[in-house]
């Protein structure tokens, strides 16, 4: 069965190694770049790169960065003054110098992918949704805009989010790959990231939410349980730009692109009100073998 993840953040990583151990299932991960920064001279991509670990079981105890890791490097940058508060480990400062050497040569952020990828001994197909630039952007309450790095680490998510926009996505064309492997998927499968700020940069490039309207089997899995999610501001920000609460927010968010929303056990009492088709899970995947679970049983959905 060939399945198309669309992942962003932590909870794309981890959906996506659930599909990973199911032999039966050649996977294409799509993953989010508007998250993407310059920091101390260096590209960051922060969902490839927890795309990249998880896969190869090195990801950090947290979900991102590397296991094991330690932070010298990034300390030392204190002594001069630097903001540091975007936390490099000296392990992941290689991919991260790998990456930035290849971009200065010319090549494509989906080409370098490719070569992490094999790098870590990943056999799923890991693609950023475009090698062009595209920035995710905050608007808060007082008009001003402000980069998703600043938002959601410098920041710590706090602050309300009144509006977004995906600064680059007039010209940015789906990288290699991506329609090809939309459209030949057997199933397409939305992580459960956040929506806005995770997947709706996706589907800001050009050609990836028609690809996505029109595919017959798309299944998004709510990042919600019991109406939160297990991290981040998916709520908060859903309730700011004025979509429904828990899983009719979720929903909403993917207006005209589902036909099955899988749901958390704790939420099953919403399924009577979400006008789609529903599987009702534990959706709680923070170890490989609930997300192979999670992943099997939405592969054997008869839906």
């Amino acid at each position: 069965m060939r399945v198309v993840v669309l992942s962003g953040g932590v909870g794309g990583a981890r959906m996506a190694r659930g599909f990973d151990r199911l032999s039966e299932v050649d996977q294409t991960v799509i993953v989010n770049v508007g998250d993407d920064e310059t920091t101390h001279g260096l590209h960051i991509s922060p969902d490839l790169d927890t795309v990249i670990y998880t896969l190869a079981h090195k990801e950090g105890p947290h979900g991102w960065g590397r296991a094991d890791d330690t932070f010298h490097a990034n300390d030392e940058l204190g002594r001069f003054g630097v903001n540091n508060k975007f936390k490099l480990g000296d392990r992941d400062l290689a991919l991260k110098i790998f990456r930035t050497e290849r971009l200065q040569t010319g090549e494509s952020l989906s080409a370098i992918t490719e070569q992490a990828r094999a790098g870590f001994g990943i056999s799923t197909r890991v693609l950023p949704a475009t090698d062009h630039r595209l920035r995710t952007q905050i608007k808060l309450p007082d008009q001003s805009w402000i980069s998703f790095q600043e938002y959601f680490v410098h920041r710590r998510h706090t602050d309300e989010v009144t509006d977004l926009r995906f600064a680059g996505s007039d010209q940015a064309a789906p990288a290699a790959g991506v329609l090809e492997s939309i459209v030949a998927a057997d199933l397409l499968v939305i992580a459960p990231s956040n929506p806005p700020l995770s997947i709706w940069p996706i589907l800001a490039v050009e050609g990836i939410r028609d690809a996505v309207e029109r595919h017959p089997a798309t299944v998004a899995v709510s990042p919600l349980i019991g109406g939160k999610p297990v991290r981040g501001p998916a709520d908060r920000v859903l309730a700011s730009l004025g979509l429904p609460a828990g899983n009719e927010g979720v929903l909403a968010a993917y207006q005209g692109l589902l036909q099955l929303l899988v749901i958390d056990e704790t939420d099953a009492a919403d399924a009577p009100d979400l006008a789609v088709e529903v599987l009702v899970e534990n959706t709680l995947i923070a170890n490989p073998e609930a997300a192979a679970r999670l992943a099997r049983a939405i592969v054997e959905s008869p839906n």
